[in-house]
């Protein structure tokens, strides 16, 4: 089924953005650090937007990771405090890999290897323990993948919070993110099912491409913002974007914002194409690495331009700024990424090095 056209794409957009303005002005983001924006999250559930690109046989509202990428940018350039991205890239993912039902409420994902399910004679239990899960303390559900071991097979799990013990944390943008322990945790059977081994390290890697896609989304709002407060301030009886050296930067801002959006973008749409994994794995380390530098780089210049306003409690740049320099570092650092890309370019030998490079 093919998904929507672009003037589809762009109505999403705008109902998006309508609904995000309603409801994530800078005050709700600031009172929302430390928790979530629950009337966020109803209003975009309402519009059937917290399960975009989920197919409708497992309760989605249907489209294509394209739509759910769309809207996962729109919330970003707001700041939307909900756990929006981990639901509709790796937790969608799970779901569709294990055949289970999306689930109705806020979910999230345990990226991490610390964790193992195994089959007992009485069911199927979780141990071990992940740092930093987004948003745990107010997920209705939280998805655990083991790519198996030996004789055991992947196992994919859907897990109630409520049997697992938390500990509170925040990233530095006030985020929830949440160290989780499971020991002997009894998960429900029914929310449970074999997969491929390979899984759970294929939805670490869209937890990065929703980073990646989150960065992209908030650097432009940044971008944006920046222009705009260029264009308003005055020094030197002209505004500040007529200066010469803040015009350079802007324009440099602008260069990131769009290198960062378009490897973002390939990554997504190599995801939908279904490229082969070694394919997809290079494109996700690309969009991470080169979404991880527009970060440190477009919160710097925008700060420059901006100036003490941009760190003021009733300003929207610091929610943003806040958040590029904490999603860049989740889901694996750039040095991370670009170590992964290195060694998959050194493996493939150098006759491979240009056709890779121009099949991604």
């Amino acid at each position: 089924m093919s998904g929507p056209s672009a003037p589809e794409r762009a109505l999403l957009e705008a109902t998006v953005t309508e609904i995000v303005t309603d409801h994530c002005p800078p005050e709700a983001v600031a009172t929302a650090e430390g928790s979530w924006n629950e009337g966020l999250w109803d209003a975009l559930r309402a519009a059937g937007l917290t399960a975009v690109g989920v197919p409708e046989r497992l309760g989605g509202s249907g489209g294509d990771p394209l739509d759910a990428a769309a809207v996962v940018r729109v919330v970003a350039a707001h700041a939307g405090p909900v756990p929006l991205a981990e639901g509709l890239f790796p937790v969608a993912a799970g779901c569709v890999a294990a055949g289970l039902p999306f689930p109705d409420g806020p979910c999230t994902v345990a990226a991490g290897t610390g964790l193992l399910l195994r089959r007992t004679g009485a069911g199927v239990v979780l141990d071990g323990a992940v740092p930093r899960v987004p948003y745990g303390r107010v997920a209705a559900r939280i998805l655990v993948a083991d790519d198996g071991a030996g004789d055991r097979p992947g196992l994919l799990a859907l897990v109630d919070p409520a049997v697992l013990t938390l500990a509170a944390g925040d990233n530095l943008a006030g985020e929830p993110r949440d160290d989780v322990v499971a020991a002997g945790s009894e998960v429900a059977t029914d929310l449970v099912a074999e997969v491929p081994r390979g899984t759970a390290t294929a939805l670490r890697r869209l937890g990065a491409l929703a980073r990646a896609t989150q960065i992209a989304g908030a650097v432009d709002e940044v971008l944006a913002l920046t222009v705009r407060y260029a264009g308003e301030r005055e020094q030197f009886g002209r505004p500040i974007g007529r200066l010469q050296a803040v015009a350079h930067q802007i324009a440099v801002l602008a260069g990131h914002a769009a290198a960062g959006s378009a490897a973002a973008d390939a990554a997504v749409a190599a995801y939908v194409r279904t490229a082969e994994p070694d394919d997809l794995a290079l494109a996700v380390a690309g969009a991470k690495v080169r979404a991880g530098a527009a970060a440190g780089s477009a919160a710097r210049i925008a700060h420059q331009v901006h100036g003490a306003i941009g760190f003021t409690q009733e300003h929207r740049l610091h929610h943003l700024t806040r958040r590029l320099w904490s999603w860049r570092e989740e889901f694996g650092s750039e040095a991370y990424w670009a170590e992964q890309l290195g060694r998959a370019i050194v493996h493939a030998g150098a006759d491979a090095l240009w056709p890779t490079i121009t099949r991604i």
